[in-house]
């Protein structure tokens, strides 16, 4: 697993290129808003497949 961070100007340079280059993989992509619930569960964008989260921790924080 790996993080990318992005700023929302760089989002049609960025998710393009992950489109074409993400050789399989399957890939979360999500605004930071504050609320990591929502926008894991809510607000999030999959390049693949959709996979399940476990989101506790985020809620317990």
């Amino acid at each position: 697993m790996y993080q990318v961070a992005f700023l929302p100007n760089q989002f049609g340079e960025v998710v393009p290129w992950l489109m074409l280059n993400r050789e399989g993989l399957d890939i979360l992509i999500h605004p930071k808003t504050g609320d990591d619930v929502r926008d894991h569960m809510e607000h999030s964008l999959w390049l693949g497949e959709k996979l399940k989260l476990n989101i506790e921790f985020l809620r317990a924080g």
